[in-house]
């Protein structure tokens, strides 16, 4: 048995939470409290009704979310909202959640899993979103083509979007999870020829034919199991907590 209090402290630490500004309906850090321990801790992308009755079914007292459960934002707790919020308290689950923290994160981000994954080298921070750096930037030491082969191995996803040379060197790509698509003006200012993200989008698609980026969607979903996966294996290390990921992927 661990102390909620020990975990969040350790989270907010590492993730550097109070620092990173971010959209107030993320409402990163603890946003759910149980009755002050855990022993079995979920972890998940998304907190939906689903996610959270097979964290309680399981037996978990702590779920850490990449997408919190206040993305409705203030709203009175009435249907389907009280419905959510009262399995949580019923169920004695602590919530913790780390948006734009676990993006950008160095080494637990899901950015960073994703470069590790790909192989990247000379990896640097990259990819401004609103004054904050979230995504990264490496060398790829192959061509594109099997720049697009590993992205859809390692995240377990079919890959779409625009390839206008597979046999050309990858060289030196930008990487940005989620719903990153639309920062590919700046890739073009900085000029990379691959861009790596999540969610596919119209208007960045046809961008990317119009300036001969290589452009590769993995999915929002496929793209940000990264970063909670790495936050299990940090508990495991520094609690030796036992942890279950809920996978509930989306097809976007």
């Amino acid at each position: 048995m661990t102390k909620l209090a020990d975990i969040v402290k350790l989270l907010d630490t590492r993730l550097r939470v109070a620092e990173i500004r971010d959209a107030p309906v993320a409402l990163n850090g603890l946003q759910v409290e149980n009755d002050g321990n855990v022993t079995l801790v979920a972890l998940a992308v998304d907190g939906s009704q689903a996610t959270i009755d097979e964290a309680v079914a399981a037996g978990a007292d702590l779920l850490i979310l990449h997408h919190g459960i206040f993305w409705c934002g203030l709203r009175p707790l009435t249907g389907w909202w009280r419905r959510k919020l009262c399995r949580c308290l019923a169920g004695n689950l602590a919530v913790y959640a780390a948006h734009l923290p676990l993006d950008l994160h160095p080494e637990l981000g899901n950015n960073a899993g994703i470069a590790r994954g790909l192989g990247l080298r000379d990896v640097q921070p990259e990819i401004d979103y609103h004054g904050t750096l979230i995504g990264l930037s490496g060398l790829f030491e192959g061509s594109v083509g099997e720049l697009r082969e590993r992205y859809a191995a390692i995240t377990g996803s079919a890959v779409t979007g625009v390839v206008h040379d597979a046999e050309a060197p990858a060289g030196r790509v930008a990487v940005c999870s989620g719903g990153g698509g639309e920062e590919i003006y700046q890739v073009q200012a900085k000029g990379y020829r691959c861009y790596l993200t999540g969610e596919e989008n119209h208007w960045v698609l046809n961008a990317a034919q119009d300036m001969g980026i290589n452009l590769l969607f993995a999915g929002h979903y496929a793209t940000e199991t990264f970063g909670v996966k790495a936050l299990g294996e940090l508990l495991e290390r520094e609690f030796g907590l036992p942890t279950m990921f809920i996978d509930r992927p989306t097809g976007m």
